[in-house]
């Protein structure tokens, strides 16, 4: 059921505050930050406090990911979401649609269509030159197009929404196929704001054209802007940041009564992400400016230590995420099964994983791993499977939406990752009777897994180690039964109800609380918006 709205067919601000979530897009294929900050914003909705989400980011299929999001979480029709890129623009994001930028075919070029993924992509010749590539959807809508140079290389590709505006230009350096540009256009067909990308990918320095010039040090800055007009209405709203990015945007903002709340999900440092090594780049403004939030949320007591000793500051405080009872289901386990349900990215270093099952394979011969994910590096994970011949022993299972039923097929689940803050699917798995066996890395692994009580801890990076834990729980049958016996406290231990009574009492504290000006560092970092062209 829907909430009761205003005069503007937006939900009614609450004097009790509100709840406002500041995210880049929705997507529906993500990994456990995101299912957490949604589950987060429908427990506050539930107890009826008044939810916005604020996306800064332009997705093409974003209305098909709302509908979906809302279908699958169960997120009520109270939260309000909102996009910057269609409310910021002057007179609306987005170009008037062009008939013939949605063309298949196009005067005076040729061309042909190849099917690609649900969709298909049809590339144009002019005089026998590549000159553009157009991505278009299942639903025969064009989705993106990619300008070539005479070398074949992407200089800039162009993104549109399903109605075909074009939303925003990617310019692409062609000798390295980075981004190096982003334009963003408005409903006159303009450019009204122009953003640099940095070489490891960050938007950086912004100039908005439109409707009066500006500068900006980050494109998060000038999100703050538009989030400060969207909150101008709201007597106490209290803001999370739950990406590092978003810190700037926090920093920046200049609403008197708005609270700011850092949420961390993830390691600080750097490689090989010890307490004692370098803060991590991202996460360089808040750790510069600890003091300036009101509060930063960690999940564990261990990074709440390293954060306090390294920044200063009593406003860290620490809430686990919690494990929900395991609903009942029909999978059966399999023994000598093993499973990672992982994104296939650097972080997650499943190429440890793999190699420790080469050593486990060798030993346990019925042994098989199911890796479920997806990511950058599902390519090379897979040619490091065929070269280690485990092809017919390793089975990459892609996305699951339901990693329960995953885990409670395994014998064991395994983590391996270079860092992690929590390590949800760590619960996931003991929430079934999954026992664990990780290596133990900041942050997570010990203090949700009781080692050689409802799983096995092994030196980070040690690879024998890791195969020689795989090993005793897959060979040792009483012993794996009793881990998983022990495994399933955890929803006991890290209770759904101590998860919602101290995240509800964190809100409310900070809603009723008025704000310390002398202690909110917003100002120092506002300091760098500006007329374009002043220094």
């Amino acid at each position: 059921m829907g909430c009761d709205v205003n005069e503007t067919g937006t939900a009614p601000r609450s004097e009790a505050g509100e709840a406002v979530f500041v995210f880049s897009t929705l997507g529906t294929k993500r990994g456990g930050v995101t299912r957490m900050i949604l589950t987060r914003m429908r427990l506050f909705a539930e107890a009826g406090i008044p939810v916005r989400l604020l996306l800064s980011d332009h997705s093409p299929h974003e209305d098909a990911e709302e509908a979906a999001i809302r279908r699958s979480w169960g997120l009520p029709d109270s939260v309000e979401i909102r996009y910057f890129w269609r409310e910021a623009a002057p007179g609306g994001g987005g170009t008037e649609p062009d008939p013939l930028a949605a063309a298949a075919e196009e005067p005076g070029l040729t061309s042909f269509a190849e099917p690609s993924g649900s969709g298909r992509i049809v590339r144009f010749y002019d005089n026998g030159v590549l000159a553009k590539s157009k991505h278009f959807d299942g639903h025969r809508r064009v989705v993106r197009i990619d300008h070539h140079d005479i070398a074949r290389r992407v200089v800039t590709r162009e993104y549109f929404d399903p109605d075909g505006r074009l939303v925003r230009a990617d310019d692409v350096n062609p000798e390295t196929g980075a981004r190096a540009l982003r334009r963003w256009f408005d409903r006159s067909g303009a450019c009204w704001l122009t953003s640099w990308i940095s070489e490891d990918g960050k938007t950086t320095r912004s100039v908005r054209h439109r409707p009066e010039p500006a500068a900006y040090d980050s494109y998060y800055e000038c999100v703050a802007e538009w989030v400060d007009a969207v909150l101008a209405d709201s007597p106490a709203p209290v803001v999370f940041s739950d990406r590092r990015p978003f810190d700037r945007l926090l920093l920046a903002l200049r609403h008197p009564r708005a609270r700011t709340v850092a949420a961390l999900h993830n390691c600080h440092t750097t490689q090989p992400y010890r307490s004692t090594d370098p803060t991590n780049p991202t996460w360089r403004p808040l750790v510069d400016n600890f003091g300036a939030f009101d509060t930063v949320v960690v999940l564990t007591e261990r990074q709440r230590r390293d954060l306090t000793a390294r920044c200063g500051g009593g406003n860290a405080t620490v809430i686990n995420h919690a494990a929900s009872p395991a609903p009942e289901t029909r999978a059966t386990r399999q023994p000598g099964v093993l499973v990672t349900v992982a994104r296939m990215e650097p972080q997650k270093r499943l190429s440890h994983a793999i190699h420790a099952f080469a050593i486990v394979a060798s030993k346990v011969p019925d042994a098989r791993f199911d890796i479920y994910g997806s990511g950058s590096n599902e390519a090379k994970l897979k040619a490091l499977v065929d070269k280690l011949d485990l092809a017919d022993r390793v089975r990459f299972r892609g996305f699951t939406d339901r990693p329960l039923e995953a885990f409670a097929c395994a014998s064991a689940a395994v983590l391996s990752s270079w860092y992690e803050g929590w390590g949800l699917v760590l619960t996931e798995a003991m929430s079934v009777g999954t026992p664990v066996v990780a290596y133990d890395i900041n942050y997570g692994p010990a203090e949700v897994v009781r080692d050689e009580v409802d799983g096995l801890l092994v030196p980070p990076g040690d690879i024998d180690a890791l195969a020689a834990a795989m090993v005793r729980v897959l060979g040792d049958d009483d012993f794996a039964r009793s881990l998983g016996e022990r495994a399933t406290e955890v929803t006991e231990r890290f209770s759904v109800e101590r998860w919602q009574r101290e995240w509800l009492e964190l809100f409310h504290t900070l809603a009723s609380t008025p704000v310390e000006s002398a202690r909110r560092g917003h100002g120092a970092d506002r300091s760098t918006r500006r007329a374009a062209g002043t220094s």
